[in-house]
């Protein structure tokens, strides 16, 4: 070979070469930024995880103030904008209501609590001490008590006060935008739905209109089932006498919107103050609040949330748990909805798109249930 065509050879590899090497650099670049934007994007979701506790609580709102709308308007020669301002109107005017009715009886009753449970607590400590065993468990919870009245409590005293404050601000926000959220849901349905490419929308828009059917027949549901247990557990409590019967049903009916969790927390206040009438009274609410959770569970449930989002007990118990960590006290409240929407987004995403068979189905009593028929027939 001449050497002019040697030089010209050797030039042409090493241009190739580092081409090559410019193009293997860029792409490392990307990916890199790539990367560092992903991590940017974690942090600042998680810095805004109130926020986003929020904005899903308002999204769960506007669900079940639309649905209720789209159902008035149906049905009635109302426009949705009346129907909606109909429902709103009697959802704020049924809560000032009760409030009006029922406040100075429940704050009274609640007052009533106040007073008792720290007379439950002494008779409890006084039953402990009657036994060596009992004494020893008095005197470690004496100790952790001082030592927390010397170091944390103050503070977590302080940090109680302002969390109730910011919470009460964090209800209101999540009503405001629930509302205006249900004004106008398609502006903000088309808005998510745009970020989409094209040849996904379709799909895209069938996941959001599935989500959001099956949010609110579990929220309706949810309010129905809460509704009943409070109204069980008001009655029973009355009955057996036991103080301030109404407002530890309002309790249970409330902390009965946390599956399985809530039932036993809802139980703990009676069984104190059943406990300061006549110890055996402890026993007799136990069993009371789980026959109202067994009638809750068999009858109730079934009736009302047979073909929605079948949400297993394991499930529901870690992502309370999972969420309380996360998001804090809210996260609570909503850890079942939150589960029922990723349930959704598995099923949807992943078990039909992606595996390409159809979604799981549950079988109760006898009859073959699935919520993607429930929601086909409801024309999602």
């Amino acid at each position: 070979m001449e050497p002019e065509a040697e030089a010209e050879a050797e030039g042409g590899s090493a241009a190739t070469g580092g081409t090559g090497l410019a193009k293997g650099l860029g792409a490392f670049v990307v990916r890199s930024l790539i990367v560092v934007a992903l991590v940017v994007l974690a942090l600042a979701l998680w810095r805004l995880r109130d926020v986003l506790s929020i904005a899903f609580g308002s999204v769960m709102l506007s669900v079940g103030f639309s649905g209720l709308a789209d159902a008035i308007a149906r049905r009635t020669r109302l426009s949705r904008a009346w129907s909606l301002a109909l429902v709103v109107a009697v959802a704020l005017g049924g809560m000032g209501l009760a409030v009006e009715v029922f406040g100075a009886m429940m704050a009274a009753q609640y007052d009533e609590l106040a007073q008792k449970l720290p007379r439950s607590l002494q008779s409890i400590t006084a039953w402990l001490n009657a036994s060596p065993l009992g004494r020893e468990v008095v005197g470690m919870s004496d100790n952790a008590l001082k030592s927390a009245a010397a170091g944390p409590a103050p503070r977590m005293l302080a940090r109680f006060v302002a969390g109730a404050g910011q919470a009460l601000t964090y209800a209101l926000v999540m009503i405001a935008g629930g509302v205006f959220l249900a004004i106008d849901p398609e502006r903000y349905r088309q808005g998510v739905l745009v970020l989409v490419p094209r040849a996904r929308r379709a799909r895209a828009a069938q996941v959001l209109d599935s989500l959001a059917q099956g949010l609110r027949l579990w929220l309706l549901g949810r309010l129905v089932v809460m509704a009943a247990v409070g109204v069980l557990a008001s009655l029973g409590l009355w009955a057996m006498g036991i103080d301030a019967p109404f407002a530890l049903g309002l309790t249970g009916a409330v902390l009965t919107f946390i599956p399985y969790v809530g039932a036993i927390m809802a139980a703990l206040p009676g069984m104190l103050i059943g406990f300061l009438q006549e110890p055996i009274k402890a026993v007799v609410v136990a069993v009371l609040f789980w026959a109202v959770h067994f009638v809750e569970g068999t009858f109730i449930t079934p009736l009302v949330q047979d073909e929605v989002v079948d949400v297993p007990p394991v499930i529901s118990i870690f992502s309370t748990v999972v969420f309380a960590v996360l998001l804090g006290p809210v996260g609570v409240f909503l850890a079942a909805p939150i589960t029922v929407v990723v349930i959704l987004l598995v099923h949807l995403l992943y078990i039909e798109d992606v595996l390409g068979e159809p979604a799981p189905v549950r079988r109760r009593r006898g009859r073959r249930l699935a919520w993607p028929r429930l929601l086909r027939r409801r024309g999602v």
